[in-house]
């Protein structure tokens, strides 16, 4: 039986993940700081430590004399926005990847499986984005992912450690969890935050965009269909990078639009000038991860609205 350790378990998209390993019987160990996940979302059946992966010491102390197969790392910042306005912050991304890296060979890790982002690509060349794109980030936190990415597959290369980089585009929707994380910026979560009377209005950054509406055009993937690609990767002999999302592009309006057909509410919305950093359409070619993992995405659009809204009814 396979041991996996998975940093950034408590989270929205990590604690989807360990209860899929658990099912499917793993023996999986969680380390999580808390500082934006839950321990009640991480599953019974795992180990869990309270550790911050930038304290090196206490990681190392709570994993001594521990074997791993596979670590798995979801501990990180990821807000675009907040990354250009508080750079300092997202330092810790990297600082992060650094800390695992040095304590992967003492934990015997045959696999490193790395949450990256499709951030890393930057402005779009072409309309379906593939693993060959030039890699230019328009923001920091696409700029910290690239680099753990780099520091990974040096550090793979150097020791023989495997490794997965997968590149999410933008992870929507929620699986029996429900876990609904603090400030989340998500405009799934924005845009139910304004249908559940959480916030006034939906901000909708800039409506002169080249797109079908004026308003930026994302690719959006299920967070099972996440969970899924992760199992998957483990199964692959050697390394690689790899896409996933859907090869479908959706305007925020777009989104809007399904929210307000599905819950049969409207959307209170204005729009305001357009954030740093922020792209015109950028959506995903996952035909490598087809290929290789055996991995497309399940559900679409409207399973990541309806499961959206059911999440937030569960919470009230």
């Amino acid at each position: 039986m396979k041991k996996i350790l998975v940093t950034g378990g408590a989270g929205y998209i990590g604690s989807v993940v360990v209860k899929k390993l658990v099912d499917a019987g793993y023996s999986v160990t969680v380390v999580d700081d808390l500082s934006r996940g839950r321990k009640e979302n991480v599953d019974s059946r795992a180990v869990f430590h309270k550790v911050n992966i930038l304290n090196f010491t206490s990681f190392e102390k709570n994993l001594k004399n521990k074997a791993f197969d596979v670590l798995m790392h979801f501990a990180a910042r990821k807000d675009v926005g907040e990354s250009m306005e508080r750079p300092d912050l997202y330092d810790e991304n990297i600082k992060g990847m650094m800390n695992l890296l040095e304590i992967a060979p003492r934990l015997k890790i045959k696999q490193f499986i790395f949450s990256s982002s499709a951030a890393v690509y930057g402005e779009p060349k072409v309309k379906k984005i593939n693993e060959a794109h030039e890699c230019n980030p328009a923001n920091f936190y696409g700029f910290t992912k690239l680099m753990g990415e780099d520091l990974l597959k040096w550090h793979a290369d150097l020791s023989g450690m495997r490794y997965v980089a997968l590149r999410y585009f933008n992870v929507a929707g929620y699986e029996g969890l429900n876990y609904i994380g603090p400030n989340v910026r998500n405009i799934f979560n924005v845009i139910a935050d304004v249908l559940f009377g959480n916030k006034k209005q939906l901000e909708i950054f800039g409506n002169d965009y080249d797109t079908v509406d004026g308003t930026g055009v994302r690719d959006y993937v299920h967070v099972s269909d996440i969970a899924d690609a992760h199992i998957k990767a483990m199964n692959l002999k050697g390394s690689g990078v790899f896409n996933l999302g859907s090869e479908k592009g959706y305007s925020v309006l777009e989104i809007m639009n399904m929210f307000e057909k599905v819950s049969g509410k409207k959307v209170k919305y204005r729009f305001i000038k357009k954030r740093l950093g922020d792209l015109t359409s950028v959506v995903a070619s996952f035909d490598k991860a087809k290929k290789i993992l055996n991995w497309q995405p399940k559900f679409g659009l409207l399973e990541m609205v309806e499961s959206t809204l059911k999440a937030y009814n569960k919470k009230r």
